[in-house]
């Protein structure tokens, strides 16, 4: 049984989950529109998830992050919960090597995050 891990966005337009693997290899991956119902949407996503896995993983870990992250964690368990800004500073800065801005256009919100040194050093979100 291969060891993995299992994150969930669940955002105001769209719900989406990844399983991986420990060398960080996408396993399984599933994108599903929120429409108001974060939580039918998760459980949704994660039988999507069952259904796409070649084989079974033994989950060792789970992180939530987006609008309903909260929620989500109580839902699945989850071991991390992290704020949008932090989930895309630590994923850009894996994805691109010295990464200084990050544009986000949300369902809710738009940000802009800016870094230096893979660490944020300021952000600003637009209000309604």
């Amino acid at each position: 049984m291969i060891k993995a891990y299992l994150g969930v966005d669940v955002g105001s337009v769209s719900t989406n989950l990844v399983i991986m693997d420990e060398n960080g290899q996408l396993l399984a991956s599933s994108y599903l529109r929120t429409n108001g119902r974060p939580i039918q949407t998760v459980q949704e996503g994660i039988q999507a998830l069952g259904r796409e896995l070649a084989q079974e993983v033994n989950i060792m870990g789970c992180g939530t992050t987006g609008s309903a992250r909260y929620l989500t964690s109580m839902i699945i368990g989850a071991d991390v919960v992290k704020n949008e800004i932090t989930a895309h500073a630590i994923a850009a800065s894996h994805e691109i090597e010295n990464v200084h801005t990050i544009i986000e256009i949300g369902g809710q919100d738009s940000k802009i995050i800016i870094l230096r040194g893979g660490v944020v050093t300021d952000f600003a979100m637009n209000t309604v």
